[in-house]
């Protein structure tokens, strides 16, 4: 009598369902339900509006940074360099007459798109002092100003001088600097309405005496031709007399005892 076939055990149905028909290690854990999944933190915590409001606000910070000195780089004006006392010439080396070194003559060579972009964020570079001082501490700076006086009593004699600003007086840096742009925001022609007239009456009080000469110079920077010459950048040829002053110090005027103030 013919022996009955047996059909498949259990274990090798489920082994034919897994791929492969890889028989299932001894411990291993059962699968679990999609909903039960432990989800990963996302990368991205923020919502899209608030992502898109964070990188507009970052891309006009850095606009705001980056276009004023950009503007101003990008703006020129070709005023020929000429050395104090010396021949004005054109690109060609010919000569120019001094009313053809107006400003007016040589307007402002200005880059449309730096343009347009610091004009978008001026008003916020201003508000975060952004675009402070371009005209100035830039890799092409201008000329220079400084005032030297002489301090005299009531007998004509001369009881003090110095130069404003001074390297080896004002430090640290920083008094250094205080004192440039108290010249610098002097008026010209000097002596009419700057600062001038406060500076002459403070070192007056400093060291006590009755009048001050205040000459200011324009200190030039060297053409090409005197820096092909050696020429040292502090050189006396490169400093220009502009302006004087001469002021007596005002005193108030003495009450005696019984008059009416």
């Amino acid at each position: 009598m013919s022996k009955q076939q047996q059909g498949p055990s259990p274990q090798a149905a489920v082994a034919e369902k897994r791929p492969g028909g890889a028989q299932p290690q001894q411990g291993e854990a059962k699968a679990k339900p999609k909903s039960a999944r432990s989800r990963s933190p996302s990368l991205w915590p923020w919502g899209p509006f608030i992502r898109i409001a964070a990188s507009i606000a970052i891309v006009f910070h850095l606009t705001a940074v980056l276009a004023p000195p950009w503007a101003f780089q990008a703006s020129k004006s070709e005023v020929p360099m000429v050395e104090p006392g010396g021949q004005p010439r054109d690109e060609y080396g010919r000569p120019l007459r001094p009313d053809q070194l107006a400003a007016a003559n040589y307007p402002l060579q200005t880059a449309t798109l730096p343009q347009l972009l610091a004009n978008s964020v001026w008003h916020y570079a201003n508000l975060l002092y952004l675009n402070n001082g371009y005209d100035f501490f830039t890799p092409d700076p201008g000329v220079s100003h400084l005032i030297r006086y002489e301090i005299f009593n009531d007998s004509g004699e001369k009881i003090a001088s110095g130069q404003l600003p001074h390297r080896g007086e004002q430090w640290p840096r920083l008094f250094y600097h205080r004192h440039m742009m108290l010249v610098e925001q002097s008026g010209q022609p000097f002596g009419v309405a700057g600062w001038e007239n406060h500076i002459a009456d403070r070192l007056m009080e400093k060291y006590d005496g009755e009048a001050i000469r205040l000459r200011m110079f324009r200190h030039h920077l060297l053409t090409p031709e005197q820096v092909l010459a050696g020429q040292r950048i502090d050189s006396e040829a490169t400093y220009e007399e502009i302006g004087v002053l001469e002021r007596r110090r005002q005193r108030p005027a003495e009450i005696t005892p019984g008059e009416d103030a």
